[in-house]
């Protein structure tokens, strides 16, 4: 299935589904848990309210029994109807004390405990109050009915007391259930998450990898290529607009190419007519000339010298700048081509008492042989040019990251470093002037970086005295 299928229509569209998916899985997730804690935490103040109500009436029950009983024995003693109406009224107290604590959820233990606690206390009520008289229980058989029940009331408090450390660790045990499947989810959600954000990821790069690659085919000048962007429409619109770019650049190369060979045939017709003139002034073919004329002859031959450079110059950039996809590449030894390049400027550089250093290794390129050729005798032609006379130029070659490394260097006053940045345009010349007869186009290093970068390399100038150029060409 085609990748463009899947996308929106508009890149906003894209990110705003990207990011609710990606949320979306940590949003159930924290949900769940915040679902998991309420609950968790309602259930704990639930057991520690009834807890403490339990705690409170267990003490109340056994606080009670306490003082009815030294009322109920002072009452035995002394007749005081005062006493009889606290006794009373501490069994009404103890007898609601009992029933709010039957209507707390307590276990059946605890309910029995609680029910016969209440009997008993009953009928020792009735054995207190109910005739024939009060008399008939002595002090001792009261103190021992009352024992008994602060006994019953000490076991409730006990064993209520165990229910709440039994209700602790249950507590504790779905506390611990709560974290273990948070953990659960969360090494459940990690792994839909990761695939959500490295699907969405690769969707939003995928367009933008494409406009990136087409824009540096443009800048580098590959314009075979037809541009195409997958994505959201905007995106293929972009695409689209790059695609027309194009073609408009082709046209404008077709038209700059056919510009300038047509007027570099125009100008060779009367440069060559100049050219057979000079000669046979020079050659004083038609009279004898005296110095002021040889001197005006070799400034007219000179001149039309560079003027027949610069029209080739201007064929050569035409066709580096325009046919950079037909390469003929043959595997051939580097250290030769840049042996042959140097014997061919032996006249040049022998002239001005220089000396060529080799540090070359051997290295098989697959490249087009002329343009790396002419790469090589544009750089050393320059480096003849700025070196002093009984300077030295070297010339070193290696293999480095998989890559062949050039290296030519000279002795001369070097590159300013305001010229830095612009000696690759095209026609620039810089502002210290090249030694020779005939003036440089500012050609020569633009068109070595159309060669370098139509093999896919890259050409730059390193810092340090002198110039020193650095080409790196692939090996493949």
């Amino acid at each position: 299935m085609r990748l463009g299928a899947v996308y929106p229509r508009s890149f906003l569209q894209l990110l705003s589904i990207g990011f609710i998916l990606v949320a979306l899985p940590l949003v159930i997730g924290l949900i769940a848990n915040a679902v998991s804690i309420r609950r968790l935490s309602t259930q704990s103040q639930q057991a520690v309210f009834q807890a403490s109500q339990v705690s409170q009436a267990s003490r109340g029950l056994i606080e009670t029994l306490a003082s009815q009983e030294r009322a109920a024995r002072q009452y035995l003693i002394l007749r005081d109807p005062a006493l009889q109406e606290r006794y009373l009224t501490l069994h009404q107290y103890l007898d609601d004390t009992a029933g709010r604590l039957a209507a707390l959820p307590l276990n059946d233990s605890q309910q029995q405990e609680l029910a016969a606690l209440r009997r008993q206390a009953a009928e020792l009520h009735r054995a207190l109050t109910v005739p024939p008289s009060p008399s008939a229980l002595t002090d001792r058989q009261v103190a021992e009915r009352f024992a008994s029940l602060a006994t019953a009331a000490q076991l409730m408090l006990q064993h209520n007391n165990e229910a709440i450390d039994h209700e602790i660790a249950g507590l504790r045990e779905l506390a611990a259930d709560a974290e273990r499947m948070m953990l659960l989810q969360l090494a459940a959600l990690l792994p839909v998450v990761a695939f959500l954000v490295i699907g969405f990821t690769r969707l939003l790069a995928h367009p933008i990898a494409q406009m990136e690659a087409a824009i540096g085919g443009l800048w580098a000048g590959r314009f075979e290529r037809r541009i195409a962007v997958d994505g959201p429409r905007d995106l293929q619109s972009l695409g689209e607009q790059l695609d027309r770019l194009r073609l408009r650049l082709v046209a404008l190369e077709e038209q700059k190419s056919r510009f300038l060979r047509q007027v570099s045939h125009e100008l060779k017709t009367p440069l060559t007519a100049l050219r057979e003139g000079s000669d046979l002034l020079a050659e004083e073919a038609v009279g004898p000339l005296n110095s002021k004329q040889k001197e005006l002859a070799r400034i007219l031959t000179d001149n039309s010298l560079h003027l027949r450079q610069l029209i080739e110059d201007l064929l050569n950039y035409s066709a580096a700048d325009f046919e950079q996809a037909a390469l003929r590449r043959q595997v051939f030894p580097l250290e030769e081509l840049v042996a042959a390049v140097v014997e061919k400027q032996r006249l040049a550089w022998s002239a001005r008492q220089l000396a060529v250093d080799l540090d070359l290794a051997p290295i098989a390129l697959n490249a087009d042989r002329e343009r790396i050729r002419t790469v090589l005798d544009n750089l050393l032609s320059n480096a003849i040019k700025y070196s002093p006379p009984g300077g030295r130029i070297t010339i070193a070659a290696r293999n480095e990251d998989g890559g062949a490394l050039i290296e030519v260097a000279d002795q001369g006053p070097g590159i300013p470093e305001e010229d830095r940045e612009h000696i690759f345009d095209p026609f620039y010349q810089g502002r210290i002037p090249a030694a020779g007869p005939v003036k440089g186009s500012g050609l020569g290093l633009s068109i070595s970086r159309e060669h370098v970068l139509a093999h896919g390399g890259q050409i730059s100038l390193l810092p340090g005295a002198g110039a020193r150029f650095r080409v790196r060409l692939p090996l493949q």
